[in-house]
């Protein structure tokens, strides 16, 4: 299974890492149908071709893409294809790597893999600001438990950038009875 493969090269050269996208939302409590898994670290030597060497020995087609100066990202890395595919996805913020440190393991797909909490996955959705992320944090805000939610994630927007701050506030709006 390339998840354990991908895991295990990750594992070996100490990468702190969590899974994030769908699956991560739908492991906590909000499915969403998808196919892909997308993981997500701050360190870049996952940019390093030679990071891959033996994932390409083994005929696994890897794609390293490195984000622009003004990127939001440090790049991606495209691993496999599809259905079976990873995206690695490179951050390049302090509150991203504090997500990731923050998370805790859960067990997805039959491997113990650390995934974000509730109110972090909304904060990485909002950042992210794309419609399907908008809505996956709507539903991981109305899973609740409502007010405990909503104070995590507001002692921690202040991190992000001003686009999703103001996501945030419109999320609220719709979440919260006048």
């Amino acid at each position: 299974m390339l998840l354990q493969r991908l895991v295990a090269v990750l594992d070996s050269a100490h990468v702190s890492y969590a899974l994030v996208g769908a699956v991560a939302v739908a492991s906590r409590g909000a499915p969403r149908s998808t196919y892909d898994l997308d993981l997500f670290t701050t360190d870049k030597r996952i940019l390093r071709e030679e990071m891959w060497s033996q994932i390409r020995r083994d005929g696994i087609p890897v794609d390293v893409r490195r984000g622009d100066f003004d990127d939001p990202l440090a790049g991606v890395v495209r691993i496999g294809t599809s259905p079976d595919q990873i995206d690695v996805v490179v951050g390049k913020w302090k509150w991203e790597q504090s997500v990731i440190e923050r998370s805790q393991p859960v067990n997805v797909r039959g491997i113990t893999i650390p995934v974000p909490s509730r109110s972090d996955l909304i904060l990485l959705k909002l950042a992210a600001g794309g419609p399907l992320d908008y809505l996956d944090a709507y539903n991981l805000l109305k899973l609740g438990p409502h007010d405990e939610l909503v104070a995590n994630v507001i002692s921690k927007i202040g991190d992000l950038p001003q686009d999703a701050q103001k996501l945030w506030q419109r999320l609220l709006k719709e979440i919260t009875p006048p």
